[in-house]
């Protein structure tokens, strides 16, 4: 089996760890990400990002349903 190397290992995937990951690659290192759950962690996928566009959206169609009604 093949090896890699990596010059920073992060555990998680979350928001946090997408700019560390970032940072990292922009100076030069290597990185491997470790997570079981899907790339984006919790908050980005199942939490509050997804609840901010639902709530964002509902809203939205509250507030155009007071402007046509009088």
């Amino acid at each position: 089996m093949p090896s890699n190397s990596f010059d920073t290992i992060v555990i998680g995937s979350g928001t946090s760890a997408y700019y560390c990951i970032n940072a990292l690659n922009q100076a030069g290192q290597n990185v491997a990400v470790v997570d079981e759950r899907p790339y984006g962690g919790t908050c980005a996928l199942r939490g509050c990002q997804p609840k901010k566009y639902l709530v964002a959206n509902a809203e939205a169609r509250a507030m155009a349903k007071h402007l046509d009604d009088p």
